[in-house]
């Protein structure tokens, strides 16, 4: 087991520059149904849109349940000053402590694309994996397809690893893209808008 584990006992809250990254709270089931009921969200998750509000109340549930079983970490993204409101979430899940790895999540409100906030998240999410968890590598899944994702990836010097063909199915086949990112590849440190 890694020591890494104690730092779960109180959620870690983040900041970057523009964005505060806190814990999900059952208050928040109706931001996360906006995110997850969102069409332009979900089109490359490879599950189904969200069309009742119980779904993001489960959605909830299972990101804390994921924090207190040490599995993951899930953040709600809001911009400083509007802390009650959640754009976005992001996080790691299926940590295996045996290898220090994890899988890495993310989706935004379309209103805030295009601004670099995802990056500016997910360059303090890996600097919180790798110097406080002392994860070796973080794993983002993609759809071939999205390409605003990988854009995001490659910012933060994820590496393509693999094309998996047909590994998924939701109403239909989907591939995976699968990206790495190691410790020893040092992230850029900056969180400014790029």
């Amino acid at each position: 087991m890694n020591s890494s584990k104690e730092l779960f006992h109180l959620f870690p809250a983040l900041e970057t520059e523009r964005l505060l990254l806190r814990e999900i709270l059952p208050s928040d089931a109706e931001s996360i149904f906006k995110l997850y009921g969102n069409q332009a969200v979900m089109q490359y998750r490879g599950a189904p849109v969200f069309v009742l509000g119980g779904e993001a109340v489960e959605l909830e549930a299972k990101f804390r349940q994921q924090f207190v079983a040490r599995e993951g970490i899930r953040w709600g993204l809001s911009l400083k000053g509007k802390e009650e409101m959640l754009i976005g979430t992001a996080g790691i899940r299926s940590i295996s402590w045996q290898h220090l790895r994890a899988e890495m999540g993310y989706e935004l409100d379309p209103q805030h694309w295009n601004k670099g906030l995802m990056t500016e998240a997910l360059t303090e999410i890996t600097r919180y994996c790798f110097q406080a968890l002392k994860l070796h590598t973080i794993e983002a899944n993609i759809a071939p397809a999205n390409l605003a994702s990988a854009r995001v990836l490659e910012k933060l010097t994820f590496v393509k690893e693999a094309h998996f063909r047909e590994n998924w199915y939701y109403q239909g086949w989907w591939d995976s893209i699968i990206y790495t990112l190691h410790n020893n590849n040092p992230v850029q440190q900056s969180s400014s808008k790029k």
